[in-house]
C-alpha cells in the first residue's frame, strides 16, 4: 500500500502524550484504620497521592493506541494502484451487429463493460458509441457509472451488419486536446478491411462465444412462373453436425405449408413454394425445432408488391451500353406516353429529382450533394461488405478515368476509393437515388461481367420504392416517409411499439430489428394512408464468424497492457477506526448492556 500524504503519519506521535497521561494518573496509598470518626472534627482534609505510576496495559489503552494509529493512517491517504482498461477518456465502441446475438456474446460484452464501472470518475471519463448499421454516440464524456450502465442497457444486437469503420471514426472524433483518449472496440470482429488504419490507441476486445446455428439465409419472390406466386426459401446450416428442422410457410400469419428438412454439416437447402397470396400480403418462413445459438435468423418475412413492370427513360447523353442494359431487363420497358417510373440521368443535370433515379456522372449533383473537386484514375479500396446490390459482384478490376469528389451528408457510400465515394445510395424528397460520381463511358465498367448484374439490381432497387411504398430490405434500411399534409406519421415496430414521428421527417432509421414495420399516416388518430414493410436479418451475420483485429495500430486484449488506476483506501481505514472507537467506548463504560430487563427474585 502507498501513501499520498506520508506526513499524515506524524499524527501517530499523539500516542506519546496518551501514554504519559496514563502514567500520570493519581494513585493514593491504601491504609486500613479502625474508624474514620477520629477525623470528623477536622476542618482541613489532606490528600496524599503518588504522581507517577507504572504503566498498566489495558484493553482500553490498546484500543486507543490503535485508534490513533488508524487516524494517522487515514491522514496519510493510503492508496493502491489497481489495473484498469480505462484511461483519462475512454470510448467504448460496442458492436450491435446480428452476429453479436450468438448465445454468450452479448452477455460477455455487458460483463466486460460493467466490470469497469467502479473505475469511472472525474479522472476517468467515459463515452459510448454504438457500432450498428448507422453508428451513433449513445453517451459522451460522463463520470456517472449509472449513465454508462443505462447506455449499455439501451443497446441490443440488431439484425444488421455493424459499420465498425464508421463507428471507430466517430469515436476518434470524440478526442479532445486536454485528455488522452482510448478507444475500446468490443466486438466479434469483421473482415480485416472493415477497419481503417492507422488507428492510434484503439484496442479490440474480442467476444468469441460460438455455437451451432441454422438460419434462413434467403426469402424472396424472384423465381418466375405461371399461376400462383412462388417464393424462394434457402436454409443454411452453420453447424458441425447433422441437423433436422421443420420449415413452415405462413401467409398473413396463417400456416399454409410445412416440410421437414435434413441438413448436413455446413449444408444448404432451397425450396420453391407456391403461395395463394396477393399484393400487400405478408409471407413468412419460420424454422421450428431449430435449437441453435442464434434464434434471430430462424424467421424471415417479405411483403408482396403490386407491380411487375417498370417503365424507364434515359435523360442526357445516353450510351449504347445503358440502352442495351435496359432493353435486356425483362420487367423494364421504355416509357412512352406517361412519365417513367424510374429515371436514368446520364451526364446531365440532377438538380431536380421527383422519382427514383439512377444518376451517372451528372453535370450538376443531386440536392444535398456538393462537388468539391475531382480525382484522376481512382483505385477502388472499399466495396461495402454484404451490400445486397454488390453481392457476387467483383469490381476490383474497375478502371475509372476521372471521378468527382463529393460531400454527401446522409448518403451511404457502397464503393469508394479511399475517402472518395464512387457509388452512393441516397434519398431525395422520399425518392431513392443511386449516384455514380463518374461517367461509365470513361471507365471499363460496361465491358465488365459485373455490369449487367449490377445494373439489373440497381433498377430492381429503384423500382422497389415504387411498388405500393411497400417492400423488403435488409435490417437497418431506413423506411421512407412521404407524409400527407396535415397528418402525422406513426411507425409500429415488430415488437409492437408505436412511435409518433415529426411530420417533417423524411425517413425512419431505427429498423435494426428484423420483422414487419407498419407506417401509418394519421389525422387525429384516424389513418389516412400508409404501408407495411419488411426488414430481414442479414445472411452474412448468420455464420457467427469472429475475427481478431490486429495491426495498423489496433492492439488485441492480450497484446496491450492495461493501465493503472489510483484508488484511495482512506474510507476503509476510517470505517475500521469508527469500529475501534465503538469497541473502546463499550469497554470504557464497563461493557454496558442494553434493553436488559430485571428479573424479580
Amino acid at each position: 500500500m502507498n501513501l499520498l500524504a506520508p506526513l499524515g503519519l506524524a499524527a501517530a506521535g499523539l500516542s506519546i502524550p496518551l501514554l504519559v497521561l496514563y502514567m500520570l494518573r493519581s494513585r493514593r496509598a491504601t491504609i486500613e484504620v479502625p474508624s474514620v470518626l477520629l477525623w470528623g472534627d477536622e476542618d482541613e482534609f489532606v490528600s496524599a497521592a503518588l504522581p507517577w505510576q507504572r504503566l498498566t496495559v489495558t484493553a482500553a489503552l490498546l484500543l486507543q493506541l490503535l485508534a490513533l494509529l488508524l487516524f494517522a493512517l487515514a491522514l496519510a491517504r493510503p492508496f493502491d494502484r489497481v489495473r484498469t482498461v480505462l484511461g483519462p477518456h475512454t470510448v467504448w465502441v460496442v458492436d450491435t451487429s446480428g452476429s453479436m446475438a450468438v448465445a454468450g456474446r452479448w452477455e460477455k460484452t455487458t460483463e466486460i463493460i460493467f466490470d469497469t464501472l467502479d473505475d469511472v470518475s472525474e479522472e476517468q471519463l467515459v463515452s459510448v458509441v454504438e457500432a450498428g448499421v448507422v453508428p451513433r454516440v449513445v453517451v459522451a464524456f460522463t463520470d456517472d457509472p449509472e449513465a454508462v450502465r443505462a447506455a449499455i442497457n439501451s443497446l441490443q444486437p440488431s439484425g444488421g451488419e455493424a459499420d465498425l469503420s464508421g463507428a471507430v471514426t466517430l469515436a476518434r472524433g470524440l478526442s479532445t486536446p486536454d485528455r488522452a483518449s482510448t478507444i475500446l472496440l468490443v466486438s466479434d470482429g469483421d473482415d480485416e478491411a472493415a477497419l481503417p488504419g492507422p488507428m492510434g490507441s484503439v484496442r479490440h476486445i474480442l467476444v468469441d462465444a460460438v455455437g451451432d446455428n441454422i438460419a434462413i439465409t434467403a426469402l424472396n419472390t424472384d423465381v418466375p412462373g405461371q399461376g400462383l406466386p412462388r417464393v424462394f426459401v434457402e436454409v443454411t446450416s452453420f453447424s458441425a453436425r447433422n441437423e433436422d428442422v421443420q420449415l413452415e410457410i405462413l401467409v398473413d400469419g396463417l400456416p399454409i405449408s410445412s416440410e421437414d428438412l435434413a441438413l448436413e454439416p455446413g449444408g444448404r437447402l432451397s425450396r420453391v413454394v407456391p403461395v395463394d397470396a396477393g399484393p400487400g400480403q405478408t409471407i413468412e418462413a419460420v424454422l421450428i425445432g431449430a435449437n441453435d445459438a442464434l434464434p434471430a435468423d430462424d424467421a424471415s418475412v417479405i411483403v408482396l408488391g403490386e407491380a411487375t413492370t417498370v417503365t424507364s427513360a434515359i435523360v442526357g447523353v445516353g450510351s449504347p451500353f445503358l440502352e442495351t442494359l435496359l432493353q435486356a431487363l425483362p420487367d423494364v420497358v421504355p416509357a412512352t406516353t406517361s412519365p417513367a417510373d424510374v429515371l436514368v440521368i446520364d451526364v446531365a443535370s440532377a438538380a431536380a429529382i421527383d422519382r427514383p433515379t439512377w444518376v451517372i456522372g451528372p453535370t450538376e449533383p443531386p440536392p444535398g450533394v456538393t462537388v468539391v473537386g475531382r480525382v484522376d484514375e481512382p483505385v477502388i479500396t472499399m466495396q461495402r461488405p454484404s451490400e445486397p446490390l454488390l453481392e457476387g459482384v467483383d469490381l476490383s478490376e474497375l478502371a475509372i478515368a476521372e471521378a468527382a469528389i463529393v460531400e454527401a451528408p446522409g448518403w451511404y457510400p457502397i464503393v469508394a476509393a479511399g475517402d472518395v465515394p464512387l457509388i452512393l445510395l441516397g434519398d431525395v424528397d422520399g425518392q431513392r437515388v443511386v449516384y455514380f460520381t463518374f461517367d461509365i463511358v470513361r471507365s471499363n465498367l460496361p465491358v465488365q461481367v459485373a455490369f449487367p448484374i449490377l445494373g439489373a439490381r440497381i433498377m430492381d432497387y429503384l423500382a422497389g420504392s415504387r411498388l405500393s411504398a411497400s417492400g423488403t430490405a435488409p435490417a437497418g434500411t431506413p423506411l421512407t416517409l412521404v407524409t400527407p399534409a396535415g397528418s402525422v406519421p406513426v411507425v409500429t415496430t415488430p415488437d409492437g411499439d408505436r412511435i409518433e414521428m415529426n411530420p417533417e421527417r423524411r425517413s425512419f432509421t431505427a429498423t435494426g430489428e428484423p420483422g414487419l414495420y407498419t407506417v401509418s399516416y394519421e389525422i387525429d388518430g384516424v389513418p389516412v394512408g400508409g404501408y407495411v414493410a419488411a426488414r430481414q436479418f442479414w445472411p452474412s451475420e448468420s455464420a457467427g464468424m469472429f475475427f481478431q483485429h490486429t495491426g495498423d495500430g489496433v492492439a488485441t486484449a492480450a497484446a496491450q497492457d492495461d493501465g493503472f488506476l489510483t484508488k484511495e483506501r482512506a474510507a476503509l481505514v476510517i470505517a475500521v477506526l469508527l469500529g475501534v472507537m465503538l469497541a473502546e467506548w463499550w469497554i470504557a463504560l464497563g461493557r454496558p448492556t442494553f434493553m436488559r430487563k430485571e428479573v424479580p427474585a
